[in-house]
This record gives structure tokens, C-alpha cells and sequence, in this order.
């Protein structure tokens, strides 16, 4: 059984109200929260909920420490029950260490996974890797690269499709998350399971 965790020690998914991803970076650029994915990635419609009528399923802040910092923005979109899926969205502090990105990324797949019947997350991101998700254990599959398709402050960058699927999720990353809850950080999990 997957359960819904959305807090570790000193990390915190919070529910909030839906934004685009364009609103998400006018608001962050007001807060002066640095370190997030730039103006035109975030605008992206393929990548952040920024077309009319795009349905979103759930958003969350990222918040760190006792202070809950804000650290990042979550987003979890177009959910397509007869298919099976849901898109992820992640932008996290570049300067946050390795094990926040990856606690981060593991309880908003973990999630998904819990709240909905999806056989499969799907990430669309111009980076070559999704951030963080290797170290829970479940490494995402490729399912294309859309090139050129993104116009990022005058590059043309491609797009990377990875796809998530509830098998592999349910194999190892079911008790990373449950290992980050009950309050190891990323290192010990994989050193107990003799992988690090």
C-alpha cells in the first residue's frame, strides 16, 4: 500500500492554490527565491501547466527546515484516468543539496502514485536526467526527446519524455519514501540497502 506522505523531517509539501508555471516564477522573482528553473522553461506548455483549460490535479510549495523556507514549486497535471497517467513538474533551488532534490521528487511521485489509479508518471523536462529520482532506486524510462522544441533565453534546447512506471515505483521507491519519513535522509537509506 502507498501512502500519501507529503512531510520528512525538514521537508514539506504544501497544498496551494493552482498557478501556471508563469505565475510560479513572477512569484518566486517577487520573494526572491533564486535558483529555480528559468522564466521561458517554467512558461513552457508542454513542460508547466500554462495553457487554458489544462487541468490541474494538485500543486504544492516545497518548504525546508523549521523556518519552512521556500525552496521550490510541485505541480501535478493533466491527469488522464483512461490512459493511465499524470505529468510532473518539479523546480527546486539548484543550490539545495542532492538529498533535498531527491526527497522532494520522491514524495511528489509517491503521491501521485497514492492519490490516483496512474500506471505511469510522466516527466518533460530539457534537462537530460530527471534531478534526484535515481537515488530512490526506480530509474525513469526514456520515451523520446522532443529537438529544438524549447526556446530558452534564445537556445533551442531539446525536450526529454521520461515515464515512471507504478511497478518500478512500488519495487523500491514505496520504501525509500517510507525510510525518509520515519527520518533517514538519502545516504543512510542506501547505505542500509548496501547501494551507496
Amino acid at each position: 500500500m502507498i501512502l500519501p506522505h507529503i512531510h520528512t523531517p525538514g521537508i514539506a509539501l504544501e497544498a496551494t492554490r493552482t498557478r501556471t508555471g508563469r505565475e510560479v516564477h513572477a512569484e518566486f522573482a517577487d520573494r526572491g527565491v533564486r535558483g529555480i528553473d528559468r522564466r521561458d522553461v517554467l512558461s513552457s506548455p508542454t513542460i508547466w501547466p500554462n495553457r487554458r483549460m489544462q487541468e490541474i490535479s494538485a500543486q504544492f510549495f516545497v518548504r525546508v527546515g523549521e523556518e519552512r523556507a521556500l525552496l521550490g514549486y510541485v505541480s501535478l497535471h493533466e491527469f488522464n484516468p483512461n490512459s493511465g497517467y499524470v505529468k510532473c513538474a518539479v523546480t527546486v533551488d539548484r543550490e539545495a543539496p542532492e538529498d533535498v532534490h531527491t526527497a522532494v521528487v520522491a514524495l511528489t511521485v509517491n503521491y501521485a502514485f497514492a492519490m490516483w489509479s496512474i500506471r505511469k508518471l510522466y516527466f518533460w523536462t530539457p534537462e537530460p536526467e530527471v534531478r534526484g529520482l535515481v537515488a530512490t532506486g526506480a530509474v525513469p524510462a526514456r520515451e523520446g526527446t522532443l529537438p529544438e522544441h524549447l526556446l530558452d533565453e534564445g537556445t533551442l534546447r531539446p525536450v526529454n519524455v521520461f515515464a515512471l512506471y507504478r511497478a518500478q515505483w512500488e519495487e523500491t521507491g514505496v520504501a525509500f519514501v517510507e525510510s525518509l519519513v520515519a527520518g533517514a535522509g538519502t545516504r543512510e537509506y542506501l547505505v542500509d540497502r548496501g547501494t551507496s
